[in-house]
């Protein structure tokens, strides 16, 4: 019973057919030759256009952008090619059958729906995390479509970049009166803690204080792990000697040699003397500048304090004429003063140094008088004939000194006139 019903269903649906309609298939006629969309003219010449902008920009465009571009379609291109459909072990290379050639077959519903299934595999999603490149708009160098790529930006001020390092130096103490130095440091701003004072030093400055006081020095700089202000460094200046320096400006003869004396005082301190010219001795608390020479005499004392802190005094003297032995230019051997009536040089007297003296005619140069004794001075008599030399006349005089002092010359010469 069933199976007679079912086939007269299939009967009936396979001797089914629509009665002709003229009318009916004259209007399809109609609609098929209207003009397609693809055929107006508008659209033509849109297309030409596009066409034509896309070979200009190609042929202008900078050679990064022409390249990115080639590498998009190339990728597009590629996704194409890789884009593969997993069809069903079953599905076979033929054209796909129809649900009235199934139909026929005798399968049931379900199968007609699982073989459609099959004959029209799904499309192909990409991965969510996979780009497709059309759906990208295209990002361009800037600086290259404005033309700048080939540009120099010169003189650009450079802005510090932080580091942990800065310029190291030795913490050691150091004495007042001494001139603390640090190097340039281009990568941090230093802060010097001295004297009740905050001295700043900026990127790139170097240092240099010079330490007129006692006490503590701190360093600080932008160091921190941010940038913050650091500790990096102290140090101590110990107290430099008090020094005080007196000079006599005036010579003295009173040994027969011209001496200025100088005097310094220092507590707790030992005291040394530096000269340009030659000094008595070099040690202690005063010393004498001997004066042999017109000119200018330095002098500098230096006194070193227990904590090894030097302290320097500095004096210029003036040096007004030359050392001549303390010799006079005339004698008169009729006066009642017996140190005016003879001849000898003052300074032979009293230095106790062994020397030669002699007299001679400056017409002819004739030994006139000589003497090694500073006891034995001349009193105007010519050798020679045992009479007294003319009055009035100039005579030249000179004195060989058989060991003189450091610095010293070893002649002295000048004139002497019998009044």
């Amino acid at each position: 019973m069933k199976d007679g019903l079912e086939h007269n269903f299939k009967k009936a649906l396979n001797d089914f057919e629509l009665p002709y309609n003229a009318q009916a298939w004259e209007s399809l006629n109609q609609k098929l030759s209207a003009k397609k969309w693809y055929q107006s003219s508008s659209l033509k010449w849109s297309a030409v256009i596009v066409i034509a902008i896309g070979i200009v920009a190609y042929f202008t465009l900078p050679t990064s952008v022409k390249r990115a571009w080639r590498e998009t379609n190339e990728k597009t291109a590629s996704k194409k090619t890789n884009a593969t459909v997993v069809a069903s072990p079953n599905q076979s290379e033929a054209a796909p059958l129809t649900a009235q050639h199934h139909t026929e077959k005798g399968m049931n519903s379900n199968e007609m729906d699982q073989l459609m299934i099959q004959s029209n595999p799904p499309a192909v999603i990409p991965n969510e995390n996979e780009l497709i490149p059309h759906s990208i708009p295209l990002i361009l160098n800037q600086r290259e479509v404005l033309g700048l790529r080939d540009q120099i930006i010169e003189n650009q001020e450079t802005t510090p970049s932080y580091s942990g390092g800065i310029v190291q130096f030795d913490f050691k103490s150091r004495c007042q009166g001494e001139t603390f130095e640090l190097a340039a440091d281009q990568q941090h701003e230093r802060f010097i803690n001295y004297a009740g004072k905050m001295l700043y030093f900026g990127y790139g400055q170097s240092i240099s204080i010079k330490l007129t006081e006692a006490g503590k020095v701190t360093l600080t700089a932008n160091t921190g792990p941010y940038g913050q202000i650091e500790e990096f460094g102290s140090f101590e200046v110990f107290a430099a000697p008090n020094l005080a320096l007196s000079v006599d400006r005036n010579i003295n003869y009173e040994d027969g040699l011209p001496k200025i004396n100088l005097t310094a005082e220092a507590t707790d301190a030992h005291l040394s003397w530096f000269s340009n010219v030659k000094m008595d001795t070099y040690q202690g608390k005063s010393t004498n500048v001997l004066a042999f020479v017109k000119g200018i005499a330095i002098v500098e004392v230096q006194a070193i304090g227990a904590n090894g802190c030097k302290s320097k005094e500095k004096e210029m003297i003036n040096i007004s004429e030359d050392y001549n032995l303390l010799a006079v230019n005339a004698f008169n051997p009729q006066s009642l003063d017996s140190r005016n009536n003879t001849f000898m040089p003052f300074a032979l007297t009293i230095r106790q140094t062994p020397f030669k003296l002699i007299i001679l005619d400056p017409d002819n140069g004739g030994l006139i008088f000589q003497s090694t004794d500073a006891d034995n001075a001349w009193d105007g008599i010519d050798r020679r004939d045992g009479k007294m030399v003319p009055s009035n006349k100039a005579y030249i005089w000179k004195v060989v000194l058989q060991n003189p002092l450091a610095g010293e010359k070893g002649e002295y010469r000048g004139t002497i006139v019998r009044m």
